[in-house]
């Protein structure tokens, strides 16, 4: 029998109090606007047109909704959502490898890591780089994901180095972005992007022909807006380690340096279902809200609708279709250089270098916490290895992902293997999955193990029903695309 205890009380409904408790929302709009906002989506505007904007809107309404329904479960009984998925077949180890494969596989591509890198050998060079400055971009992307790893070490807890790291980030991309956008984009570019938000009504839904479409940059591109795979476990985790009601009985990730050993409880700890405690639940709830439409999605729909104006103002289909991932940004800033002066490409490359970077280590931070969760939850003989210090099975984790991610790194700089947009679209494609399945499994956790006093309603769940839909249908088509070289 599970002891059950009063739920804390929410924040007071004051400014400074609500902007003191949220966090999980920026540290994943961080990472969004690192990938889909940054480079994916505005190259689908350049070299597609703006018609699948409304389909951008739809993904951020859709991971809006599960992102507050995923934060619910902390809130409740101090556990991420993964422990209660983890009670459905195939059982806890079950789901811990499950997620390994859909979570893990996607994230080791370190497309961040190069592209972060090619921004700072950009801003070195005064140019892209091309072929010849392979070992100048592998020296900027071991760089990155060094220091990545070295961040990751840094605070008493991880999830607040990661937030207070994200804030100034997010704040410095969202201002670049709209003074490139001011300067490069009249009313009429405005107009025409916009245009986009009903872009269902028009033939394919906005999706281009058979023959011209490319399912892996279109599917990747709304995978990641906002965020994209697993990024409501994500933000589950995230929530438990910010202590948000029941979570600050439950304990979180520490750092080793600056940090020191907290015991991390397996066990649920639900509040009693009482008037007072189902008062405080609303207050929560107006916190979970503000994080997840607000902070996360509202936020980085601003940044997709803004880069995307830019893109479409500065480069025509012709331009766009020659580049791919960061060249898309390096275009950019080229042709604001023109009207603004080579202060621009400086401050675009800058901007993107830090946003690129704050994303590759925040990416492994939070697929490394929620494999820890996993594993963490299933497995006793993992917790007697780890001496009961989740560090050290936190950081197992990261050092695997960081090793594997520097071997690719070397063979796709030297060897080849890949560029770092094809990586990106790897990782985003790969994820679809996880993503897909998202949707009904926080439909049964709702249902099957929150108490109906605190399910959401209806409406909620037909949206939940609509982004597996939404998702699936990109998943199949990229599969399609990829499998069977059919394009839908």
């Amino acid at each position: 029998m599970r002891r059950e205890e009063e739920l804390p009380p929410p924040p007071p409904p004051r400014l400074a109090a609500y902007l003191k408790a949220i966090g999980p929302g920026v540290i994943m709009a961080s990472l969004a606007i690192g990938s889909g906002e940054w480079i994916t989506f505005p190259a689908v505007v350049a070299t597609f047109g703006p018609q699948l904007l409304w389909a951008a809107a739809f993904s951020c309404l859709l991971q809006a909704v599960l992102a507050v329904e995923s934060m619910k479960y902390p809130v409740y009984c101090g556990q991420p959502v993964h422990r209660a998925i983890q009670k459905l077949p195939p059982g806890p180890l079950g789901w811990a490898w499950a997620w390994t494969l859909m979570l893990f596989i996607p994230v080791i591509w370190p497309a961040w890591a190069i592209a972060s890198a090619t921004a700072a050998t950009a801003l070195q060079l005064g140019r892209l780089p091309g072929p010849q400055d392979a070992p100048l971009l592998l020296f900027w992307s071991l760089i990155a994901l060094i220091v990545g790893l070295l961040v990751l070490h840094i605070g008493w807890k991880i999830q607040r180095t990661l937030e207070l790291i994200s804030w100034p980030l997010v704040i410095l991309l969202f201002v670049t972005v709209l003074v490139g956008v001011l300067a490069a984009a009249d009313l009429d570019d405005w107009s025409k992007v916009l245009s986009g938000l009903g872009g269902f009504l028009t033939d394919r839904g906005g999706l281009p022909p058979p023959e011209k479409i490319d399912w892996l940059a279109i599917s990747g591109a709304i995978a990641y807006i906002p965020a994209g795979f697993g990024f409501n476990l994500m933000l589950s985790s995230y929530a438990r380690d910010k202590g948000w009601g029941m979570s600050s009985k439950i304990g979180y990730i520490s750092a080793v340096i600056g940090g020191k050993r907290v015991e991390l409880s397996t066990q649920e700890t639900p509040f009693k279902i009482n008037d007072e405690n189902l008062k405080r639940w609303k207050g929560w709830l107006q916190i979970l809200r503000l994080d997840g439409w607000i902070v996360f999605s509202l936020l980085t729909f601003m940044t997709v609708l803004m880069t995307s104006v830019m893109a479409y103002a500065l480069l025509t289909p012709e331009q766009a279709a020659g580049l791919r991932g960061f060249a898309i940004a390096a275009a950019q800033a080229q042709a604001l250089s023109n009207t603004l002066g080579g202060v621009a490409w400086i401050i675009v490359l800058l901007g993107g270098f830090w946003i690129l970077f704050d994303t590759q280590w925040g990416l492994m931070d939070a697929t490394t916490r929620t494999l820890t969760d996993n594993f963490w939850f299933a497995s006793e003989r993992v917790k007697k290895w780890a001496r009961g210090d989740v560090r050290r099975l936190y950081y197992t984790i990261l050092y695997i992902m960081f090793t594997i991610s520097v071997v690719i790194v070397i063979g796709s700089l030297t060897l080849k293997w890949a560029s770092p947009y094809e990586l990106t679209l790897i990782g985003a494609n790969l994820g679809l999955f996880a993503l897909t399945v998202a949707y009904p499994l926080q439909i049964i956790v709702n249902y099957k193990f929150m108490p109906k006093e605190i399910r959401p309603s209806i409406i909620v769940t037909i949206v939940l029903i609509a982004g597996m839909i939404f998702y699936g249908s990109f998943l199949v088509g990229a599969i399609a695309q990829t499998l069977f070289n059919v394009k839908i």
